[in-house]
């Protein structure tokens, strides 16, 4: 999925939550559609993203004081495994800790 075909996707009632597009190959790409009537926030992967080595994107889904992380990874099958494993491990406890530093901050009120 790239820009433009991002760009002309649309779900009456959905919003898009999370993305990650492709710039240089087709298809690919991940994207989190999230209900319009849901609270979310976006978790930014951008910067362990590479195009069919690790292409990823995240929410927090906060529903009345529950807390959910989401998280979308793809690696093409031609992609650099031993990449798409070195960013999984970095990434992973980002995401972990993003979403329990917004829930420790939401019960504390910070």
């Amino acid at each position: 999925m790239n820009v433009l075909e991002y760009n002309h996707i649309n779900l009456a009632g959905y919003t898009a939550g999370a993305q990650f597009c492709r710039a240089l190959h087709e298809k690919g790409g991940v994207i989190i559609y999230v209900q319009d009537n849901l609270k979310f926030t976006n978790i930014d992967l951008s910067e362990y993203c590479i195009e069919k080595d690790f292409e990823a994107c995240a929410i927090k889904l906060t529903i009345t004081s529950l807390n959910i992380c989401i998280i979308t990874i793809y690696r093409s099958p031609t992609g650099n495994l031993n990449y798409f494993f070195a960013k999984f491990g970095q990434s992973t406890p980002i995401i972990i800790f993003t979403c329990l530093a917004h829930y420790y901050m939401r019960r504390h009120k910070f």
